[in-house]
C-alpha cells in the first residue's frame, strides 16, 4: 500500500531511527552503488571500480544524465538502472565538512568512517563527496519489484542535524511513497560528521519504473526537528533490487512436467544459442530445442517420456528466432552471458532459470505429438524481449485440423522492460484423439519486415512447460508366484520378422514366456514370473486371423521394425535389442528393454486354465514409430471377451502407442484392465487392433509385451510379521519364541521385536533401536538434538523403503522426573528412507527455546 505524507513531525524521524542497524549484503547482480560527486564536481574524485571489496560504483553528477548504471558486479546490462539529477533541482557539491574533515578537505584517505557498519557503501573515496538538498531520478525500474534504497549521508557544522530522504512515485514530488531520516551530525555535537549510520527504506515503484528522490534538511540542531529544509546532505546510496511481488505458479510433479527451451540455432553474434546446463539451478532438466524435430524428450527428472517436438515456420516473411534484446541481453541489445538476466526467478516457477530464457522463437507454430487421448494437459507459456514489435503475445493451442481449444495471452515487454515475471497458462486441454496439439504463437503488430526487422504480428516464446495433469496407473509389482509375463515375438520366428531372444530370467530375475510361432498350433503352458510352470495356457487364434482385409500392411504379424529399440530410434531395424528407449522404472516389471523391442500386429489369443473363482488384471504395453493413418494410428484398442466368438464384451482399454511423428514411440505408459473374472470356463479372449482414427477398423494396432496378475491368489500374502522374523532370526531361534516373539526383546534394548519390525530395525543389532544422543546448545534459543532415527530397511523384501521420525518433549517435575504420558510434539519430522535396519543418525534443531523447567525429548516413529 502506497502511503502520502504531506507533512514530516519529529516523532516520524525516531522511530525510523531505530530501524538504522547497518547494510545486509545483497545479490550481486541485483545491486547498484552510486556515488554522489565525481571528478568533474568541486573538491571531487571517483569511486574506485572495483573498490577494495571487489564491488563496482557509479560517480554521478548533475551536469548529465546516466542512462545505464553499472551493477556492483561489474555488469552492464540486463537490468540497467538510469540516473539523472532533477534539472534545476541539484544543490552544491563539494567535499568540505565531510568524512575528511574541514577546508582544505583533504583526501579521501582522511576519512574517519566506520568501514563495518556501512557495509558495501563504507569505502572512503565514496562517501568523500556529497550533494546538498537535492532532487533526482531512478529510472527503467520493474514496477512489480520492490527495491530498497539505502542512504550514507555525513557533514559536520551544518544548519541541520538531520537530514530527510523522501521517495515519491510522480514527477511532482507531491506523491509520497515513503520517507526516512538521519542525522548527518551528531546532536549536540556538529562538529562530528556521521561516520557510522545509514538508513533504508523499501518501495514499490509507479508504472513507469521510476522513483523519483528528493533529499533536504530541517535547518535545526541539537535534535530538534525545523521547517526550513536547509542542511540536507547524501554522500553515497545502495539501490537493491527484491523479489517480485507477483504471485508464482505452483510446484507440479516433476515426473509429469516437460520443459522445453526454444534456442536459437544460429552462430552470428546476434543469433546465439544458449542451450541450458542439465540439471539447472533448481535441479531440472530440459529440452532446448531448436527449428528442427527434436525426440525423444525428457522430463525435468530426465526420464524419457513419450512426448515429441517439431516447430514449423509460419511462412519466409513471418517466423524467425534471436536473443537480441531478450532477458539477458546487455544496453546494446546483444547477449554476451545467459546467466545473469532481467527475470524473477521467485514469480515464474520451473520457467524462472536465466540459462532457459535468453533465446526466443518468433512467430512459430510448435506441435507436441503422441499425448494421451484420455489425459488432460496443462501449458504455460513465458515470453519476453525488451522493444518487442508487439508488447503483447496471444498463444492459441489447436488440435492437427486447425480447430482452436484454448488460447492465452501475455505482455511480453514494453520499451526497455522485457517480462521477467508473468506467465500466461492453459489448462484443463484433453489430448486430442490423435494424440497432436499445435502451438500458434503471433503479436498484434500488423506491419511487418523480414530482412532487416521483426515479421509480422511478431509473438515472442523464450520458455515454456508441458504438465501430464492426470496420473497413469503406478506400474506394480505384484507377487511373482501370482504373475505371468508375455512378450510378443522371439527369436524363432522366421528372419523377416526380425525377432530376437528374450533371456529368462531377465534383469530383475523374473521370466517370461516368448509368444511366437510355437504358439500357433495349441496351447503352451505358461511359466510364471517366479520361475515355475502353472496350468495357465495360451495360444494365438488363428481361426481369427485379425481382421483381414485387402490392405496387407493391417493383417496379423510380428516384428520389431520402428519399435523403442530401432536405430535410428523409432526409425528402422533393431541393431541391439538391449537398446530400447524407455523409461524402465514407469513400466515396472514390463520395463525389459528384449522384452519391448518387439511386437505383434493385430492378433487374437486365448488365455486357458485360468481359475474361473479369482479375479486377474491385465496391463498391456504396446509401442511402435511412426504411425501414420491410414495404414495404422496412435491408440490400440484392448479387448478382453468370455466367449470363442469375441462378442461378449468383458472389458476394453486403449492405449497411445505413438505419435504419427517419425522417431515417435510410446515409452512410458501402460493400459490396464481389471481386476475382472475369466469365463465360467476359465478362459479369456483378447484380440488389439488400431482404433480405426483416420481409417476404418483393421488399423494396425500393436502389443509388444504383457503382464497378468491373479489378484486373489495375491491378496493371500505371508504375514509380513514372519517374513520379518525369518530374515533375521535362525530356525533355533525362531522355534524359541520367548527370543524371537512378538513380545520379545532379545537384546534387552526396550523395544520389542513388534516394535522393531514396525519401526525397521534389526532385532539382532544391540544398537539398532531409536534414540536420542546427544543435545547441544548452540545459542541463547537453539538446541541441536542428534538421534537415531529410523530409515527403513532393505534387507529382506517386502522391506520398509522409510519411515517418519517425530521429535517430540515434556518438562520435568520439581523433583527431576516426567510423565511420559504427557510428551507433545515439537512440529518438527524427519523422513529418513535408504536404511538397512540399523538406523541412520541424524539431527533436529529447536529454536527459540525459551528457559524453563527442565525438557525431556524423545523419538517417535511413525507407522504408516
Amino acid at each position: 500500500m502506497r502511503i502520502r505524507k504531506a507533512t514530516l513531525n519529529f516523532s516520524f524521524v525516531a522511530v525510523v531511527l531505530a530501524l538504522v542497524l547497518g547494510i545486509a549484503p545483497s545479490a550481486r547482480s541485483q545491486t547498484v552503488l552510486i556515488k554522489m560527486g565525481d571528478n568533474q564536481t568541486l573538491n571531487g574524485t571517483n569511486a574506485p571500480s572495483p573498490d577494495v571489496n571487489g564491488h563496482y560504483w557509479n560517480s554521478v553528477d548533475s551536469t548529465q544524465f546516466f542512462p545505464a548504471l553499472t551493477n556492483i558486479n561489474g555488469t552492464v546490462g540486463g537490468w540497467a538502472v538510469a540516473f539523472g539529477f532533477e534539472v534545476g533541482a541539484a544543490g552544491d557539491t563539494d567535499a568540505n565538512n565531510g568524512p575528511a574533515g574541514a577546508v582544505p578537505p583533504g583526501t579521501p584517505a582522511n576519512c574517519v568512517i566506520d568501514t563495518n557498519a556501512l557495509g558495501n557503501l563504507g569505502i572512503k573515496q565514496s562517501v568523500y563527496n556529497y550533494y546538498v538538498n537535492s532532487e533526482f531520478e531512478l529510472q527503467n525500474l520493474y514496477p512489480s519489484r520492490t527495491y530498497t534504497l539505502t542512504f550514507f549521508g555525513s557533514h559536520s557544522q551544518s544548519p541541520s542535524d538531520y537530514t530527510v530522504y523522501s521517495i515519491f512515485t510522480n514527477s511532482a514530488y507531491s506523491m509520497l511513497e515513503t520517507a526516512v531520516a538521519q542525522y548527518v551530525q551528531y546532536p549536540a555535537n556538529p562538529s562530528v560528521p556521521n561516520s557510522n549510520m545509514v538508513v533504508s527504506a523499501t518501495v514499490l515503484p509507479p508504472k513507469n519504473g521510476t522513483l523519483y528522490v528528493q533529499f533536504l534538511g530541517t535547518n535545526t540542531v541539537n535534535g530538534g526537528v525545523g521547517t526550513n529544509k536547509a542542511g540536507g546532505y547524501l554522500n553515497c546510496m545502495q539501490l537493491t533490487q527484491g523479489p517480485s511481488t507477483n504471485t508464482p505458479p505452483p510446484a507440479t510433479d516433476v515426473n509429469k512436467t516437460t520443459l522445453i527451451q526454444f534456442v536459437n540455432p544460429g552462430t552470428n553474434v546476434n543469433h546465439l544459442g544458449f542451450p541450458t546446463p542439465n540439471p539447472d539451478v533448481q535441479g531440472h532438466y530440459w529440452n532446448s530445442v531448436t527449428s528442427a524435430n527434436f525426440f525423444p524428450m525428457t522430463n525435468a527428472v530426465n526420464r524419457i517420456n513419450s512426448v515429441a517436438y517439431t516447430a514449423d515456420s509460419l511462412g519466409a516473411c513471418f517466423s524467425g528466432f534471436d536473443s537480441f534484446n531478450g532477458p539477458d541481453s546487455g544496453t546494446n541489445g546483444v547477449t554476451v552471458t545467459n546467466n545473469i538476466s532481467d527475470i524473477a526467478t521467485n514469480a515464474l516457477g520451473y520457467l524462472g532459470v536465466a540459462t532457459a530464457v535468453s533465446d526466443y522463437f518468433v512467430t512459430f507454430q510448435i506441435t507436441f505429438d503422441n499425448l494421451d487421448p484420455t489425459h488432460q494437459y496443462a501449458l504455460n507459456f513465458f515470453g519476453s524481449i525488451k522493444f518487442p514489435a508487439s508488447e503483447q503475445t496471444t498463444y492459441i493451442v489447436q488440435n492437427s485440423g486447425g480447430s482452436t481449444l484454448a488460447q492465452t495471452s501475455l505482455k511480453v515487454g514494453t520499451g526497455q522492460f522485457n517480462n521477467e515475471d508473468r506467465v500466461a497458462t492453459v489448462s484443463g486441454i484433453t489430448g486430442p484423439a490423435d494424440t497432436t496439439l499445435r502451438i500458434i504463437f503471433e503479436g498484434t503488430n500488423s506491419v511487418g519486415v523480414c530482412s532487416n526487422g521483426p515479421p509480422q504480428f511478431a509473438g515472442y516464446l523464450n520458455a515454456m512447460s508441458l504438465i501430464d495433469l492426470t496420473p497413469y496407473p503406478a506400474a506394480t509389482a505384484p507377487p511373482v508366484n501370482s504373475t505371468w509375463l508375455l512378450n510378443f515375438n522371439s527369436a524363432n520366428n522366421p528372419p523377416i520378422d526380425r525377432g530376437f531372444a528374450n533371456p529368462s530370467p531377465d534383469t530383475l530375475g523374473h521370466y517370461w514366456n516368448s509368444m511366437d510361432t510355437n504358439y500357433y498350433a495349441g496351447p503352451v503352458a505358461l511359466t510364471n514370473a517366479a520361475g515355475a510352470a502353472t496350468a495357465m495356457t495360451a495360444m494365438f487364434d488363428t481361426s481369427k486371423p485379425a481382421y483381414t482385409n485387402a490392405n496387407a500392411p493391417t493383417r496379423f504379424g510380428a516384428d520389431s521394425y520402428n519399435s523403442p529399440a530401432a536405430v535410428p530410434p523409432g526409425v528402422g531395424t533393431v541393431s541391439s535389442p538391449t537398446n530400447a528407449i524407455i523409461n524402465a522404472n514407469a513400466l515396472g516389471y514390463l520395463g525389459i528393454p528384449t522384452a519391448v523391442c518387439q511386437y505383434y500386429v493385430n492378433a487374437h489369443f486365448i488365455l486357458q486354465n485360468m481359475n474361473p473363482a479369482h479375479q486377474y488384471t491385465l496391463t498391456f504395453f504396446g509401442s511402435h514409430g511412426y504411425n501414420a493413418p491410414p495404414d495404422a494410428d496412435n491408440l490400440t484398442v484392448y479387448n478382453v471377451y468370455s466367449d470363442t466368438n469375441y462378442t461378449a464384451l468383458i472389458a476394453s482399454t486403449n492405449l497411445c502407442v505413438g505419435g504419427n511423428a517419425l522417431g515417435d514411440w510410446n515409452t512410458d505408459r501402460l493400459a490396464v484392465i481389471g481386476p475382472i473374472n475369466p469365463s465360467a470356463s476359465g478362459a479369456m479372449y483378447i484380440d488389439f487392433m488400431g482404433s480405426g482414427f483416420g481409417g476404418g477398423q483393421g488399423n494396425r494396432g500393436f502389443l509388444n509385451d504383457m503382464q497378468i496378475v491373479d489378484v486373489t491368489a495375491g491378496a493371500a500374502q505371508p504375514n509380513p510379521f514372519a517374513t520379518w522374523q525369518s530374515n533375521y532370526f535362525s530356525n533355533a531361534e525362531l522355534a524359541n519364541p520367548a527370543y524371537s516373539g512378538g513380545n520379545a526383546d532379545p537384546l534387552g534394548k526396550g523395544i520389542s521385536n513388534t516394535n522393531q519390525f514396525l519401526a525397521g530395525f534389526n532385532p539382532t543389532n544391540s544398537a539398532a533401536y531409536p534414540h536420542i544422543i546427544s543435545i547441544v546448545k548452540t545459542n541463547s534459543t537453539n538446541l541441536v538434538i542428534t538421534y537415531l532415527g529410523a530409515s527403513g530397511d532393505s534387507t529382506y523384501s517386502p522391506g520398509f523403503a522409510s519411515r517418519t521420525n517425530v521429535l517430540e518433549f515434556t518438562t520435568g517435575t520439581v523433583n527431576g522426573s516426567y510423565s511420559s504420558n504427557n510428551f507433545v510434539s515439537t512440529g518438527q519430522t524427519n523422513i529418513l528412507s535408504g536404511g538397512t535396519g540399523l538406523g541412520t543418525v541424524t539431527s533436529f534443531i529447536e529454536t527459540n527455546v525459551v528457559a524453563g523447567p527442565t525438557r525431556y525429548y524423545r523419538v517417535r516413529v511413525l507407522v504408516p
